[in-house]
């Protein structure tokens, strides 16, 4: 199977100038970092569950009564 390389930036946007694509690759880093902080917590913290299909954490009370009664 051959593999292709993930788009960069610039692929996605060709039409940001130079700075505007280094600003956006800064605000990606960025994510990326509290992306992966947040999911080293959680496996410190023992709460991902493996396989399970399921959110590790019950929803908040103010997320359940958004939802409609079955």
């Amino acid at each position: 199977m051959e593999k292709t390389a993930a788009p960069t930036i610039r692929d996605l946007y060709p039409h940001f100038t130079d700075e505007q694509l280094a600003e956006a690759e800064d605000a990606f880093d960025q994510y990326l970092a509290i992306v992966l902080r947040i999911f080293d917590r959680l496996q410190q913290a023992g709460q991902l569950t493996a396989n399970s299909g399921e959110l590790p954490c019950p929803l908040s009370d103010s997320e359940t009564s958004n939802q409609k009664p079955q």
